[in-house]
């Protein structure tokens, strides 16, 4: 039996050569690569680095250098001081600071303290405990030396006389301007005959203005500093701007303020103001907030009485003021006390007025209701044409200070009512303006075709605004529906859906549910089953667009369109719109590579999809790429890089992108997919900007690997 030593030695030993292995008694082989599976791997250390780990937590060994104060020279690890550099510098020593030394060729810690014993005190020196050394003079005493240097300057002797007078400060050259001026600048003064500087902080004694002496009672001699069309100060006199005040007095105009609810005076709004009530309302008055001098005009123009309420003083005891009548109201202080006044004084003449009319239905009676002031009617007329022509009140209900009465209804128009006393025709009132509007109710047109079961979404208008709608569907555009369905109405909108559930021709009527004359009624609306179709050629070219065509109703419904390998489950997304026309539609898809192909068609609105026969689709014509170099260079990992190339013959193939640092090895990852444009003759795609720097080749092929091209240049990313 041959031994393993009387076997010939292999030259060399790959992964896959095997080696016979005792396993549970039995005889086995295993593969160089099994069996060195579990074993550490060699380690790699650079030369100059030691063996050892810094990550944390258990791991494989790493490689770590030797830092600063430490070599390894011929395998020792040995310190050479070169870290003592970056020692920090100590400005001075303390005691209990201590030193390394080198003691018996070992390192050694030495107390500051400790180097007191390397001295001794001298003749006429002593050394103390705390290291003071001190010096005994008598002991050091020897010849007389040389004289010393002289000692520091004494005190300054008196004041000398004065010398002559200097020449001072100069005058300003001619041509010299400032364009500002500070505290601490000078300005030349001509005094006592000779030239003189003074700070310009010390002007007015360098008082500020709350320093001055007050001033006596205003006179209109009495004069201001003003800027009159530049920056250059002048004085005008009180008399002259109070000319000036008087002549713009004239164009003042007092604000108007419309009151339309109760209202206590102030003067912060009301003050010199002319008041208009619209409604008949309460004003009241606070003494304390408008203060004596206050005044104001108040007009009525509501159709019934402003009230004076707390707070006001009438001078005649009347609390009202009627309609279309005005009053001054005053604030005023005497002996007597302080209040707010007004005459009480009002118009006797005898009055009619109107209350707000608002606008009634058309044809629908409407009450009429006013105040009677001065005035006792026992009859009453109304006209609604401007005064033209009257008409008897019926059965007014007639009071002291007040009527009620109903008219007859009126045409849609607008109108302001006018009433009379029957037996004092001169005393009239005229109401607010006021329009009827005719009843109408309008629908948005709707689909001219439907599908079965589908819900029109129905909308319009009414008149007037708060009317109840109803709709319903009718066989005949004459004849009203049976079954209605109420409207949803909002602000003089309406909305509401209906459904049809058997095919036919129908008319959707609306009508106002208290007033069915008032109605309106659509177009015809087909009303179809729904249904969808799709076809293609049986045959086509990978690359080359399909013609797909097929019908759909209603005729108006969106078809969208897309390839598929199977036939049994229509896809959820991916769909193209196709084109549609009178219930036709049409579509033309590409497939990207040969095989087997179905066209399937959806008509979202019905929820309905239909598909196609199969379609064989045969391999397209090799393609062939071309690379064109973008030029430049770009930054790892920011933006994009704009590649593109050329498809010979054009055709639409689905076309694949990468880039790689090599040009001979395919790359196994990164691929972008590419646009086909530019009728089909020109790829392109936006490449995301690799994260790491180097010098990158583009590689293009189709989206199954064929026709796989490298370019001849590469991009730099830095």
């Amino acid at each position: 039996m041959t031994t393993i030593a009387q076997l010939p030695p292999v030259i060399s030993a790959g992964a896959s050569d095997l080696l016979p292995l005792s396993q549970a008694g039995l005889l086995y082989s295993v593969s160089v690569s099994q069996l060195t599976a579990n074993l550490q791997p060699m380690i790699s250390v650079p030369s100059g680095d030691l063996l050892g780990r810094y990550s944390i937590g258990a791991g494989a060994p790493e490689s770590v250098a030797a830092g600063t104060g430490l070599v390894l020279n011929a395998g020792t690890l040995a310190a050479n001081g070169a870290d003592h550099a970056g020692f920090p510098v100590l400005g001075a020593m303390s005691l209990s600071d201590e030193i390394v030394i080198n003691a018996g060729s070992a390192p050694g810690l030495l107390p500051v303290t400790a180097l007191r014993g390397l001295f001794s005190a001298g003749a006429g020196v002593a050394i103390d405990g705390n290291g003071v050394i001190t010096v005994t003079a008598a002991s050091l005493t020897g010849p007389a030396g040389p004289q010393g240097a002289g000692g520091p300057a004494g005190p300054a002797g008196p004041a000398g006389p004065a010398g002559p007078q200097g020449a001072g400060l100069g005058g300003p050259a001619a041509g010299n301007s400032a364009s500002s001026i500070g505290a601490s600048d000078y300005v030349a003064l001509w005094q006592n005959g000779t030239l003189a500087w003074m700070p310009y902080g010390q002007f007015l004694g360098g008082q500020t203005i709350d320093q001055l002496p007050a001033a006596g009672p205003a006179r209109d001699s009495d004069e201001l500093l003003v800027a009159q069309g530049s920056n250059m100060l002048s004085v005008q006199s009180f008399g002259a701007i109070w000319n000036y005040v008087q002549s713009k007095l004239p164009v003042v105009q007092p604000g108007v303020v419309e009151l339309t609810s109760n209202t206590v005076l102030d003067s912060t709004q009301h003050n010199n103001r002319i008041l208009v009530a619209s409604a008949a309302i309460t004003l009241s008055a606070n003494f304390a907030n408008m203060g004596p001098g206050f005044s104001c005009t108040l007009i009525n123009l509501a159709p019934e009485p402003v009230t004076m309420g707390a707070g006001i003083t009438s001078g005649s005891g009347s609390i009202t003021l009627p309609p279309g009548a005005t009053t001054a109201l005053l604030g005023l202080s005497y002996s007597g006390g302080s209040l707010v006044w007004w005459s009480g004084v009002v118009p006797n003449a005898p009055t009619l007025t109107i209350g707000s009319i608002s606008a009634p239905a058309p044809n629908a009676a409407f009450i009429i209701a006013g105040g009677v002031f001065n005035d006792a009617p026992s009859a009453l007329d109304y006209s609604i044409d401007g005064g033209s022509t009257w008409i008897a009140a019926p059965s007014p209900v007639i009071t002291a200070n007040a009527y009620s009465f109903t008219a007859a209804g009126l045409n849609p128009g607008t109108y302001a009512v006018r009433v009379r006393d029957h037996g004092n025709v001169a005393v009239v009132g005229v109401s607010n303006s006021f329009v009827v509007i005719a009843p109408s109710v309008t629908m948005v047109a709707p689909p001219a075709t439907v599908a079965v079961g589908r819900l029109i979404a129905l909308s319009g208008t009414v008149s007037p605004a708060s009317n109840a709608v109803q709709v319903g569907l009718s066989v005949s555009a004459t004849t009203a529906p049976a079954v209605w369905v109420s409207a949803v109405v909002s602000n003089g909108g309406w909305t509401a859906n209906l459904t049809p559930a058997v095919a036919g021709i129908y008319y959707i009527w609306a009508e106002q549910q208290a007033a069915p004359a008032v109605n309106v009624v659509s177009g015809a609306i087909s009303v179809v089953a729904a249904s969808l179709a799709v076809s293609a050629a049986s045959t086509g070219t990978a690359g080359s667009a399909l013609a797909v065509t097929g019908t759909v109703s209603p005729a108006g419904d969106t078809v969208g369109v897309q390839l598929a390998t199977q036939n049994t489950t229509a896809p959820t997304t991916g769909w193209a719109a196709a084109t549609t026309a009178s219930g036709s539609f049409s579509a033309a898809l590409t497939p990207p590579a040969a095989g087997a192909y179905y066209v399937w068609a959806q008509d979202a609105a019905s929820g309905l999809s239909a598909v196609s026969a199969a379609v064989t689709v045969a391999a397209g014509a090799a393609v062939t790429y071309g690379i064109n170099n973008p030029g430049g260079s770009y930054v790892h990992g920011v933006s994009t890089i704009g590649l593109n190339g050329s498809v010979t013959p054009a055709q639409s193939v689905a076309t694949q992108v990468a880039l790689s640092t090599s040009n001979t090895v395919l790359p196994t990852a990164g691929w972008a997919a590419a646009s086909i444009i530019n009728s089909n003759s020109l790829w392109a795609v936006y490449y995301a900007t690799p994260a790491t720097a180097g010098n990158y080749y583009v590689w293009v092929e189709t989206s199954t690997g064929g026709s796989p091209t490298v370019s001849t240049f590469t991009v730099t990313v830095t």
